[in-house]
């Protein structure tokens, strides 16, 4: 019936599973068929172009109260999922999206897990990662040199934190370490181990009351910290706040996550705050495989809280800042990659291959833009090959083949060297016309604009270190309008990594040796070699 059908399309759109994203709905007359069921029929390979891939999400709320529900066949199992949570990108090895393509594939799900899979009805109907704690992966606790430590992995490792031990904990897109964020020695002994002198730590805690004790909390970060995404969140500290202080040394805001997988939920208690940071050594990329985390982590790390599900794409956290009310992703990785962007129009395939320091890389296919996760800054090899490994795996999993790569102008950046490594029509673009352009296709703004672009360095083609620039521009050209005088970098790109030089250098043009008396705080830290750095300018 006419009325039938309408309410059928209207549906559609309003009745949408949560993850599910409505883009365009078409319909069109048809004979009936006579059908009487619904069917999932076999998955076609060629319809796997026009495919997604799904990002990772955050358990639901369903999951969460089985979980902690006793009676619940699946109490206390850390691999629960449905269609409306659990991991995605981090286990799809190729799509169409089917378990025989994901990770999942070593596991035969039980008759139960079979039924529910199977039953249009249930929650878990199509549920690729679907499982039980009869059929699915499970996690096991280890010491540093492997030997399985008895009892409960959970209770253990809990017990373990609150004792002062540093763990590696296996999760969705890699490991993390965790540590009690209250315990400043524990935190200085992992700083000291993992390499990482100041840069603030990220902070998992139990619930979202203990986040509103230590930091300020409006409504659109609480939707963040308890959303289907629950990326790291930057928070405002409280006058009272009391974590260990060397968490977030320096510093105003708090890195803070809510639980996000299973195996959170069964580790922290309401009250417990945890350091979770990556599980790498600085600068390289989060490790995901299990022996790369007992030989890689092995002087970090006292145990390991390890599970047999095997990663296949790692994925770190995302990182989210609220301003006036509204998310701006600073990393957009787990929850949110390789979630596409809607471009204004279609075009041809382009591969963008990014710069050096917190990299990613866009692949475009149509009118969506494909952004990969975050990779990191490509300062080391083992970043570099995860960087060309992503970049081959993404084009294989959107049936994408680039027509033409855009790349920076630097000419020592990897990715400009990968870039010159393809045989395709190649594209440079500005390190600062690519920001203020980035801008404009935001806002949709096809129209010239002033841009001013105070981003630090970026090459430019006159072949000096561009600063601060002003520019006339749109997306597809500029002029440089104004920017700030050249000055020399002492220390070469040193200076960029290490700030203190150019504001010596600065200071002493200034003052002479007299800016030493200056009432600066800083400038009590500043190296012996100080001097030196003035003379290799002069």
């Amino acid at each position: 019936e006419t009325a039938a059908a309408k309410a059928f399309i209207t549906a559609l759109r309003e009745e949408a599973p949560p993850l599910a994203a409505v883009t365009e709905l078409t319909s069109q007359r048809c004979p009936l068929q006579g059908e009487r069921d619904f069917h999932i029929r076999t998955s076609q390979a060629d319809l796997a172009p026009t495919a997604l891939v799904a990002p990772d999400v955050a358990t639901c709320p369903e999951c969460q109260q089985e979980l902690l529900t006793e009676s619940d066949r699946r109490y206390r199992y850390p691999f629960i999922n449905c269609t409306n949570c659990g991991p995605r990108y981090t286990i799809i090895e190729a799509l169409p999206y089917d378990r025989a393509n994901t990770t999942m594939r070593e596991f035969i799900m039980c008759p139960m897990c079979q039924a529910e899979y199977e039953d249009p009805a249930n929650r878990r109907f199509h549920a690729q990662p679907n499982a039980c704690p009869v059929c699915g992966p499970s996690y096991r606790l280890v010491d540093a040199s492997g030997r399985e430590i008895a009892g409960d992995p959970f209770v253990r490792t809990r017990e373990l934190i609150v004792q002062g031990a540093i763990i590696a904990i296996k999760g969705i897109g890699g490991y993390h370490l965790a540590c009690a964020a209250t315990d400043e020695d524990t935190v200085r002994r992992l700083r000291r181990r993992k390499h990482r002198q100041a840069k603030p730590l990220a902070v998992m805690f139990g619930s979202l009351e203990a986040v509103k004790r230590q930091c300020y909390v409006d409504a659109a970060a609480e939707a963040l910290l308890t959303g289907k995404v629950r990326p790291i969140v930057l928070l405002p500290k409280r006058p009272e706040y009391c974590l260990a202080p060397g968490v977030a040394p320096d510093n105003a805001y708090l890195g803070a996550m809510l639980p996000y997988a299973p195996v959170h939920w069964l580790l922290l208690k309401p009250e417990d705050v945890w350091v979770m940071t990556s599980g790498n050594i600085s600068e390289e990329p989060i490790v995901f495989e299990d022996e790369e985390a007992l030989q890689g982590l092995s002087g970090i790390a006292d145990y390991f809280l390890i599970h047999n599900r095997r990663i296949f794409r790692r994925a770190d956290d995302s990182v989210v800042r609220v301003f006036n009310g509204r998310p701006y992703p600073i990393r957009r990785s787990r929850g949110l990659a390789p979630a596409p962007l809607r471009l204004s129009r279609s075009q041809l395939p382009v591969l963008a291959c990014g710069g050096q320091l917190k990299t990613t890389f866009c692949l475009t296919r149509e009118d969506l833009a494909f952004l990969s996760p975050h990779i990191g800054d490509l300062t080391n090899v083992a970043a570099y090959q995860y960087y060309c490994d992503s970049i081959e795996h993404l084009e294989q999993l959107l049936a994408v083949r680039p027509q033409a790569v855009a790349y920076d102008l630097h000419p020592d950046y990897l990715t400009t060297k990968y870039a010159f490594s393809l045989n395709l029509p190649r594209v440079g673009v500005q390190h600062h016309h690519a920001h203020i352009a980035a801008v404009l296709g935001e806002h949709g703004y096809t129209d010239k604009v002033i841009g001013v672009a105070l981003d630090g360095t970026g090459y430019g083609p006159d072949g000096n270190l561009w600063g601060g620039e002003f520019l006339v521009a749109d997306c597809r050209e500029f002029y440089r309008a104004g920017h700030c005088r050249y000055w020399p970098l002492p220390g070469g790109e040193l200076a960029i990594r290490q700030p203190w030089r150019l504001a010596v250098w600065q200071l002493y043009q200034l003052y002479g040796r007299d800016f030493t008396r200056l009432p600066l705080a800083w400038l009590d830290k500043l190296p012996p070699a100080w001097e030196l750095v003035i003379q290799a300018t002069e």
